[in-house]
């Protein structure tokens, strides 16, 4: 994307302090720590000396725009990131790859719309930067993050020519791609190899319509529901047990609006409570029947 270039500087810092609060809370999450972060002046990746001060492992996330990447790397040196994140389970994968999606939409302008996104531990960083062949007048803009008495710096670097090879394994790199639906999308690739129309990827999306993916909708996670009386409503009180039909065995229902999309089971993630989805549930078809006119 021609617009992926040094002078997005300003636009970037801008954005990431209008930001801030939410990159804050969207590593909180993901890190399992509670964060402040600050933006510092952006500067000339090469006169920062950053590749000297990147030279051990830690987390890398990528962001592609058209043929040119976006890298944010934070050390774990910084003491900042959790110990699951080297070795990461299904949710911790889960976790990273939303990481990732929500400061896809942070990080830059409103009007930049990420292709791809991933995160991932590499080893080293600054290796895997050069890997991805940082151009000569790349801009660092510098975030402090703040956890207590420990402090880090999440740096962003752009543009990268090669931006698939800033994960250590291109097949990582694949995997980790959250928002394509890698499972999904090669059912449907080998259902329909030669269908032209059929959408494989959210990047082949017109702008118009990529641009609705921002939009923010409720979801929740309904256990059971059930039918009261208004004064069976008015007589509760701090105590009183509603029973429900449903058995405790039963899978629970993700909710988007009113829509019921999928059934899973709750989990723990650290202190807070989570989803496992474990079946997608396809929308409710409505028939009416056809009647014919009684001239027919």
């Amino acid at each position: 994307m021609s617009e992926l270039t040094p002078e997005l500087a300003q636009d970037v810092v801008t954005a990431c302090q209008a930001g801030a609060e939410e990159i804050a809370d969207a590593l909180s999450r993901c890190l399992d720590d509670t964060f402040t972060l600050s933006v510092a002046e952006p500067s000339s990746f090469a006169s920062a000396n950053a590749l000297h001060q990147l030279d051990g492992p830690g987390l890398a996330i990528g962001l592609k725009f058209g043929n040119f990447g976006f890298a944010a790397v934070l050390p774990e040196s910084t003491g900042l990131l959790p110990a699951w994140y080297t070795n990461p389970d299904p949710t911790g994968e889960s976790k990273l790859s939303t990481l990732a999606q929500e400061l896809s939409m942070l990080l830059v302008p409103e009007r930049l719309l990420a292709d791809t996104f991933a995160a991932a531990r590499v080893e080293p960083l600054g290796q895997a930067l050069q890997r991805s062949n940082v151009a000569d007048d790349a801009i660092l803009v510098p975030l402090i993050l703040e956890s207590g008495e420990n402090s880090g710096q999440l740096s962003l670097v752009w543009p990268l020519a090669e931006p698939e090879a800033l994960l250590s394994e291109p097949a990582r790199v694949e995997d980790r791609v959250a928002e394509m639906g890698a499972a999904e999308t090669a059912v449907e690739m080998e259902s329909h190899p030669n269908d032209p129309a059929r959408i494989n990827d959210f990047s082949q999306l017109p702008v118009y319509a990529r641009s609705l993916l921002r939009i923010k909708v409720p979801v929740s996670v309904c256990i059971a529901a059930r039918k009261e009386s208004v004064k069976e409503i008015i007589e509760l009180a701090p105590g009183s047990i509603i029973k429900f039909d449903k058995a405790c065995d039963q899978p629970l229902h993700l909710c988007v609006g009113d829509q019921e999309v999928a059934e899973g089971e709750a989990v723990k993630v650290g202190d807070y409570f989570g989803f496992r989805l474990s079946r997608m549930l396809m929308p409710r078809e409505h028939f009416r029947t056809a009647r014919c006119p009684e001239a027919c």
